[in-house]
């Protein structure tokens, strides 16, 4: 049996749940998660396709912010949380982030220095400083 050697996070609010599907089945190539998380705010209609997708997938935890919503209040959720993947999980080997949001290569270049392979999946709008930062750049 394989090792789960991989922490996913999907930015909810860039990547539309209707991806799901493809972006599933390349994490599938990619290795085993650990965990696989998906990030928007408790009261936006845009990001509740992703709770349905979650109820539908018990591997997929859905999670949702509460409070006013504020500037790039969900990558910095989704940062934080990357950088405790990094630290405190030394089993994880793959860090993917499901998003085509240029704001996360501060936190790809970090990773990288911890030795993890990074994976970006985004669509074709993912600024180049993005795709060039990561380890492995998968266009859906």
């Amino acid at each position: 049996m394989k090792k789960k050697n991989m922490d996913v996070f999907f930015d909810g609010e860039n990547v539309s749940a209707k991806k799901y599907k493809e972006v599933k089945k390349e994490l599938e190539r990619l290795g085993i998660a650990d965990t696989s998380k998906v990030y928007g705010l408790q009261k936006d209609m845009h990001t509740k396709g992703w709770t349905e997708v979650s109820h539908n997938d018990s591997s997929l935890e859905d999670i949702r912010l509460y409070g006013a919503p504020s500037k790039d209040k969900i990558d910095k959720k989704i940062k934080k949380d990357v950088r405790k993947s990094c630290s405190n999980k030394k089993n994880i080997d793959i860090i993917v982030i499901v998003s085509s949001d240029g704001g996360y290569k501060d936190v790809v270049d970090e990773a990288r220095k911890d030795k993890k392979k990074v994976v970006v999946i985004g669509e074709k709008k993912t600024p180049k400083r993005l795709r060039k930062s990561c380890s492995l750049f998968i266009e859906v």
